[in-house]
């Protein structure tokens, strides 16, 4: 057996190195892949800092890092931006430690303000969240009878209300079928007071990701129009539900509960064995019931950062104040759009 090289960086970017070999790591997700560091980069310009252990030309350790640089909120390392959890990949045997003062190396070096790691910790290490968030996981692996079972009773009762009205799922990964996710999540994002991502983020997804086989995206049809939308990414045996997105005016039809209940039979029906519903804050009761409902199991997300100025973890994001999301809420669409494209890069 091939003696472990020391620390590496490694290109994302210009090879699928990890890919095939992360496929089977515990712990993996989409947002590992070399995939999800192509988005990061073509669209905000991030530049790949990832880490790893080889043995040979085999990757025994990984931890993805992207260089955030800013002129309004400065430079730093994320793992990963837009990534809900990323978690370090380390195979039998080797020592994740060793990876993260590594990265600290790096961030000396560069200049960091602050180095966030999303969803790993250390015991002794990482003693300090600088936030908490709580993430939900469903079982695929029973197949579709066992994954109904599981659902609560409402939810079963929302999926036939659905049916009832005639809404139709339709999974696809075209180009067309982003597009129209896209409008849907415009008008969600603006519901919420959340500016999107642009346009140009989700078509480099669709080439990056989607395009690749690696992910879909499933429509809940009403009389011909979509009313709500999923994008699902996949990685290995795992899927993520990265994306959602609805039409208010149509939800008392109940087509999120049916578009996600038929991605589940989707997905289940292809060999996937787990579906991760995504982080949600510890404060959302109601998004906490209602992917409780399809029969997830909750578990902590915490996230850390590293402040190279005070040599420590610190605590708290600095959250923002509630005014500004009603400022973003009565914004007319193409500003909105227009604000989302330029603050996502600044706020990775």
């Amino acid at each position: 057996m091939c003696a472990l090289k020391r620390i590496q960086q490694l290109d994302p970017i210009h090879g699928d190195f990890w890919d095939e070999q992360a496929s089977s790591t515990a712990g993996v997700s989409c947002f590992h892949g070399t995939g999800w560091a192509r988005v990061l980069h073509h669209t905000y310009g991030h530049i790949p800092t990832y880490l790893g252990i080889l043995e040979g030309e085999r990757p025994r350790a990984l931890l993805p890092l992207m260089e955030v640089n800013s002129p309004l909120t400065g430079r730093r390392g994320v793992s990963l931006p837009f990534a809900d959890e990323c978690n370090l990949l380390v195979s039998d045997g080797v020592s994740g430690e060793a990876i993260f003062h590594e990265a600290l190396e790096v961030g000396r070096r560069r200049r960091w303000k602050y180095l966030e790691i999303r969803g790993v910790h250390l015991e002794g290490w990482t003693d300090v969240s600088s936030a908490s968030y709580v993430g939900h996981r469903v079982d695929l692996s029973g197949g579709e009878e066992a994954i109904y079972q599981g659902f609560e009773a409402s939810v079963r009762r929302a999926i036939r209300k659905a049916e009832k009205s005639g809404i139709k799922i339709r999974i696809a990964n075209s180009l067309d079928a982003l597009e129209s996710y896209y409008e849907l999540h415009c008008k969600t994002r603006r519901r919420h007071g959340v500016p999107p991502q642009s346009l140009a983020f989700f078509r480099n997804l669709f080439e990056h990701v989607l395009a690749r086989g690696t992910g879909v995206i499933a429509e809940a049809i009403h009389q011909d129009m979509p009313i709500a939308a999923g994008i699902f990414l996949h990685t290995g045996h795992g899927v993520t539900y990265k994306f959602g997105a609805s039409d208010e005016r149509f939800l008392h039809l109940r087509g999120n509960n049916l578009m996600m209940w038929e991605a589940m039979k989707w997905h289940s029906a292809k060999g996937f064995l787990s579906l991760s519903l995504g982080r949600t804050d510890r404060t959302n009761a109601g998004l906490q019931r209602f992917k409780s409902g399809f029969g997830a199991e909750m578990y902590p997300i915490n996230y850390y950062r590293y402040d190279f100025r005070r040599e420590a973890f610190r605590n708290g994001h600095g959250d923002y104040p509630d005014w500004i999301n009603m400022v973003f809420r009565l914004m007319p669409m193409p500003v909105f759009r227009s604000v989302g494209k330029m603050l996502y890069r600044h706020l990775s």
